[in-house]
């Protein structure tokens, strides 16, 4: 891809800077030579009136002489006026609008892909791309959007700047996903029109990079194993979620609400989200009860439950229950509380 770009600039140059550019050269050189042999001029002199000549600022003590002369003067002036304004024209064309700048801006856009890695890459830009792309950037980080529809393509363009890399392209191909670094992405948002258009692009994902983590959308029922077999590390069903949200609201009395609910209508809790934390070899934790470990004092975080080597998830641990190496805990909190968490239980400074 870089290199069809550079020999297409290189291609596009030749093209079409060197035919008026030529069209100047022989010009200047028809004009220099021909004062030379008609009025028998110097080649000092020659080169003088050819100057003031072009420049049309007038002759002083220097005049051509002959009729031949002065026939070739005004021929030369018409031919330079007119391939100059043509020269000036191309160039200006070339140098900013057409191909050649479109060219360049992709180049310029592959190198900021190229210094981009631990980013995002979302595949789609419908509404659920569009709302997971908002937050991404609101919360910093660096997003490459692929899209091929031209009217969302459009909209795109006046919407994102800084930290956005937008791709005019089909995400299914390899190549593509290759462009936007899907071996050096964190992870892979596949939230396309199709069941099949995310599967293919899971697959091509964890082909190209194993280790990448892709959440990806199904919209049929029968779908989510076939994304599982594809590598799928998230699958989220619209329509599933809808309907335990609908059976949860219609059989829960009306005192309760979910915590979705809560918080979407409260903005000081959207900053809240859920993580997993697991205790490593060294961490202060080890050994210690929920009581001693005091992680609520220490994080400002609720531990929501906890899976252990040993057991299954276990929710709400008792205040006497150990913290052994390995445990996974489930915490609620602020990201940075939850990454000061981590710390501790990897024992970092």
């Amino acid at each position: 891809m870089k290199l069809k770009i550079k020999n297409r600039i290189n291609t596009l140059i030749i093209k079409e800077l060197l035919f008026p550019i030529a069209a100047l050269v022989l010009i200047i050189l028809i004009g220099f030579l021909g004062f030379m042999l008609i009025e028998g001029f110097s080649p000092l002199t020659s080169l003088y009136i050819l100057v003031i000549t072009l420049a049309t600022i007038g002759y002083g003590d220097v005049v051509p002489i002959t009729n031949a002369g002065r026939i070739f003067t005004i021929l030369l002036v018409l031919s330079a006026f007119t391939v100059g304004v043509y020269a000036i024209s191309k160039i200006s064309a070339f140098l900013l609008e057409g191909e050649f700048s479109t060219l360049l801006k992709q180049r310029k856009m592959n190198k900021t892909l190229d210094a981009m890695s631990d980013h995002y890459i979302v595949c789609g830009y419908g509404k659920t791309g569009k709302r997971v792309m908002e937050d991404l950037l609101e919360k910093g980080f660096d997003v490459v959007l692929i899209e091929t529809d031209k009217d969302r393509n459009e909209k795109i363009k006046e919407l994102y700047g800084r930290n956005f890399v937008h791709l005019d392209a089909d995400a299914t191909e390899d190549a593509v996903l290759i462009q936007a670094g899907v071996k050096r992405a964190r992870m892979l948002i596949s939230v396309l029109s199709t069941d099949a258009e995310n599967l293919f692009v899971t697959l091509s994902a964890k082909d190209l990079n194993k280790n990448i983590k892709v959440i990806t959308r199904v919209a049929e029922g029968n779908s989510p194993e076939k994304f599982k077999k594809a590598g799928a590390d998230f699958i989220v069903s619209p329509i599933e979620i809808a309907t335990d949200r609908i059976i949860s609201i219609a059989t829960t009395s009306s005192e309760f609400f979910s915590f979705v609910d809560f918080a979407g209508g409260n903005h000081e809790l959207r900053d809240y989200i859920f993580g997993l934390v697991e205790i490593h070899q060294g961490s202060d934790l080890i050994g210690k009860t929920y009581r001693e470990a005091n992680i609520p004092q220490r994080t400002n975080l609720v531990v929501i439950g906890y899976n252990s080597i040993s057991s299954e998830f276990q929710i709400n641990p008792k205040a006497d229950d150990f913290i052994r190496l390995g445990d996974r805990l489930l915490v609620f909190g602020q990201e940075n509380e939850i990454n000061g968490l981590k710390k501790i239980a990897m024992n970092l400074k």
